[in-house]
């Protein structure tokens, strides 16, 4: 047994213990990402690079539904740690196919943050300000080139309202959008817990990636077995439907990237004010015109009912705007539950108790739209691949 004292040996079964290891994780994922996962039809999916050569998608659930200047095109953007199936989990809890199937065209734009990026092409800007001046006016120019529309319907999951707080008005014009829908998006970052003031202090170029996607692939087939804080932390688990937790973690939730994880822990570090180049995202918004709705969740721990207020106590503050609403849903308004974060996309009922709401609010005549267009950055057409 001398064998064992040999210092390369040791190496050497520390590495075939390494490679087992991998071996089987990488089994693992393979079967249950396999057996979870839930493929869902489009009527359009590209893959799109902006004019900074970052990816996004674009999505289209029917060429069916009709265009008017009261029925435009629904663009729906979904939140951080997220792509497109952040609104449309299932065909049962889907934001996307509610809509579409009482007769609007539905857009899902999938972010940078949420799309495969083709890293043989060098570095790609990955930061909130990249998709500010990319991804979203560019997600809008090419939903209205190719359904002749002047103007859209906005409707976001918590980040993908926070883009349009800073591009609005600056890389975004107004005369765009006709309406918009903010679900659980935030005006400020006001963390859950305590965020150490060190980690904001991580030079950006070196702040790693999240791998919350790998990890929730990983234990998704356990994710439903037993609570955790994390659970309560990202949703409420008591208002979610049976395997849609699961699905989620296979098919919905991503990696963070290192340059958009920098920014968000710089906002919650300091005072929670979202900066996009040295300026608050809400100063642009007091002179929206735009209809808006802004949704909040009483339990809601990652976009406190008390952050979309200050969106929404912001928003035309100084424009005049009266067509705004806010809608709070937990048990003192009627909801069957008290809502967290991720089941306002995909709660049990919301169906029933958000969904409609959305609806009407889109649906709803009289709320004209008075132009706030200003000045704006110059958009180029992205590049299909």
């Amino acid at each position: 047994m001398t064998w064992i004292h040999d210092p390369w040996n040791i190496v050497l079964i520390v590495l075939a213990g390494v490679a087992a290891w991998l071996l089987l994780a990488w089994a693992h994922l393979r079967f249950w990402v396999a057996r979870l996962h839930l493929e869902l039809p489009y009527a359009v999916a590209e893959r799109l690079r902006a004019a900074d050569g970052g990816v996004y998608e674009l999505r289209r659930i029917s060429e069916e539904a009709a265009v008017s200047e009261d029925r435009p095109p629904v663009l729906l953007v979904h939140g951080i740690c997220a792509n497109h199936r952040n609104q449309d989990i299932h065909p049962d809890y889907s934001l996307a196919r509610y809509l579409a199937n009482r007769g609007r065209d539905v857009w899902l734009l999938t972010l940078r943050s949420g799309a495969h990026q083709d890293r043989r092409r060098g570095h790609v800007p990955m930061g909130f300000d990249s998709m500010v001046r990319h991804d979203v006016p560019e997600g809008i120019a090419q939903v209205l080139a190719r359904t002749g529309a002047r103007a859209l319907d906005y409707v976001a999951f918590s980040m993908g309202g926070m883009l349009l707080y800073a591009a609005l008005g600056n890389t975004v014009d107004g005369d765009k959008l006709r309406k918009v829908v903010f679900v659980g998006s935030p005006g400020r970052v006001e963390p859950p817990h305590r965020v150490p003031k060190v980690l904001g202090r991580i030079p950006r170029k070196w702040t790693p990636v999240l791998w919350s996607g790998l990890g929730a692939r990983m234990f998704a087939f356990v994710s439903e077995w037993f609570l955790t804080p994390l659970h309560w932390m990202i949703l409420n688990p008591k208002n979610m439907p049976k395997g849609i937790t699961r699905l989620a973690l296979v098919d919905c939730v991503q990696d963070v990237p290192g340059e958009l994880l920098a920014d968000f822990l710089a906002w919650a570090v300091n005072d929670g004010v979202v900066r996009v180049g040295g300026k608050d995202v809400l100063d642009g918004i007091r002179r929206a015109r735009q209809p808006a709705l802004f949704i909040a969740g009483t339990a809601d721990r990652l976009g406190k009912a008390s952050a979309v207020r200050a969106a929404f106590d912001q928003w035309g503050s100084e424009s005049g705007a009266r067509a705004k609403q806010f809608a709070l849903l937990g048990q003192e308004s009627g909801a069957h539950a008290d809502y967290g974060h991720g089941d306002l996309a995909m709660g049990s009922r919301v169906t029933e108790e958000l969904y409609p709401r959305i609806e009407a609010f889109l649906a709803q005549a009289g709320d004209r739209q008075i132009s706030n267009a200003m000045p704006m950055d110059q958009v180029e057409a992205p590049t299909r691949i």
